[in-house]
């Protein structure tokens, strides 16, 4: 009966708790300005892939190992006759937001998560790539 008991009692604890510690605090108006900032870069970066200007391409991303690593093939490649699309903008807080970028060529597509940072600045900067499966 004791078993039962603590079994309830746990139940309960584990429902009342969240698993997100993050609250969002950013405004509408506030996610709008970022939702418009990440737009214009992401216009730029699909003009600056389709005339394979690499040197613009690379000010699109913070200079981390991984992003270094991205950019070297990226330059190894052809990127006009690649399609980019990128979805809306999720925006996590004032210094980060989420979107997913999809390349396509041909019939082929490739779904990737951006991870977008504020930086010092006050540009905002891809901060991490992941291929989502």
């Amino acid at each position: 009966m004791k078993k039962y008991l603590c079994l309830f009692i746990l139940l309960i604890l584990t429902s009342c708790t969240t698993l997100s510690s993050t609250v969002n605090n950013v405004s509408q108006v506030e996610a709008g300005k970022i939702n418009a900032e990440i737009t214009k870069i992401t216009e730029d970066f699909k003009n600056a892939a389709s005339l394979n200007e690499y040197d613009k391409l690379k000010e699109v991303f913070l200079p981390t190992f991984k992003n270094n690593i991205i950019v070297k093939k990226m330059q190894e490649y052809d990127l006009s006759g690649l399609t980019f699309v990128f979805s809306d903008v999720n925006v996590v807080s004032n210094n980060k937001a989420n979107s997913l970028m999809v390349i396509n060529f041909a019939t082929e597509s490739n779904y990737y998560k951006l991870t977008w940072k504020k930086t010092d600045g006050n540009t905002w900067k891809i901060s991490n790539v992941a291929e989502k499966k």
